[in-house]
């Protein structure tokens, strides 16, 4: 509480607490000195003698959010209501005060896991732009143009036109192949039929490694849950392949207390880096959207071990 002329008439216990000063100390002093932090001294000033003055109350009875200060000079971004009190003589003043630091960090980190996701995404689709432009799509264009040749030749030299729609077959299986490949890094639909197990025993059947996989969910999992994993593991076994120099690859899974932890482990060279390439970032994103955890330990010589735990009740 504060009185006609800025000084503290009292605080209670939990403004004692929040602010690091006790009534005793607080009592008699001016409340500028004491909560405001010094920038804002002069306006705090200027507008309370203004209301004493009968100006027109501009943040009475109102709910704003400014700083204040502890008795350390330390700063709090607080959610501050003033009201006057139903007094007679001159005015009192009762300010609620609630420490809302917790609240605007998380925003903080909402929006910025908001803002990295939606960086990985723009990431992931030009690399997929890029990579059909610069393969199955050029293959097609080349397809396209084979078989204009072969029917030009089908009457004139019908053996040309053979060996033409030979190539052109050839092509096809190509791009057929490549646009498979690509689509390992989108959404399965075996995993949306079928869950985590064959999509997961689909993946390892496709990569050039020796994987074992142990502990996946027997039962099915939020759909969200199980594509999170999926994808966690395809990067994982992805990088294995590209980076690690080994052949072998354990994928785990633990399922307890409504969370799921995935744990991809080599034993190749090591030394990853996690900021190096999109991939890891794309799945720390997609993580932390589920308020998860993503973790890499990779020792130089000693192998990556990469673990996500991801809430998972359904």
């Amino acid at each position: 509480m504060m009185d006609h002329e800025g000084r503290i008439v009292g605080i209670n216990p939990a403004a004692e607490r929040a602010f690091g000063i006790s009534d005793d100390e607080a009592r008699g002093r001016e409340m500028a000195e004491v909560l405001i932090p010094p920038t804002m001294r002069g306006a705090h000033r200027h507008g309370l003698a203004r209301l004493v003055a009968g100006g027109e109350p501009q943040i009475l009875d109102r709910r704003i959010e400014v700083t204040a200060q502890r008795a350390d000079g330390t700063l709090v971004p607080v959610e501050l209501t003033i009201t006057r009190a139903a007094v007679d003589g001159p005015p009192l003043f009762v300010g609620y005060l609630r420490d809302i630091g917790d609240r605007i960090e998380a925003e903080e980190a909402l929006r910025r896991s908001r803002l990295q996701l939606l960086r990985a995404t723009d990431e992931a689709r030009r690399r997929l732009e890029r990579d059909l432009h610069d393969g199955a799509q050029q293959r097609l264009v080349g397809l396209a143009l084979t078989l204009r040749l072969a029917r030009g030749q089908v009457e004139r030299d019908p053996a040309a036109a053979v060996e033409l729609l030979d190539e052109a077959q050839e092509d096809l299986a190509s791009a057929t192949d490549e646009l498979r490949e690509l689509a390992r890094g989108l959404h399965p639909a075996v995993l949306t039929d079928g869950g985590l197990a064959p999509a997961l025993r689909g993946l390892v059947a496709r990569l050039p490694l020796e994987v074992s996989v142990a502990g996946v969910p027997e039962g099915r999992l939020p759909i969200d849950v199980e594509s999170t994993a999926y994808f966690v593991v395809a990067e994982g076994l992805t990088n294995i392949v590209r980076y690690a120099g080994t052949q072998r690859a354990q994928v785990e899974f633990e399922l307890s207390d409504g969370s799921l932890a995935i744990e991809v482990r080599d034993f190749g060279r090591g030394g990853a880096d996690p900021d190096a390439g999109t991939g890891l970032r794309g799945l720390q994103a997609r993580v932390a959207m589920h308020e998860g955890k993503l973790a890499l330990t990779s020792p130089p010589g000693r192998g990556t071990t990469m673990r996500v735990e991801v809430p998972c009740a359904s």
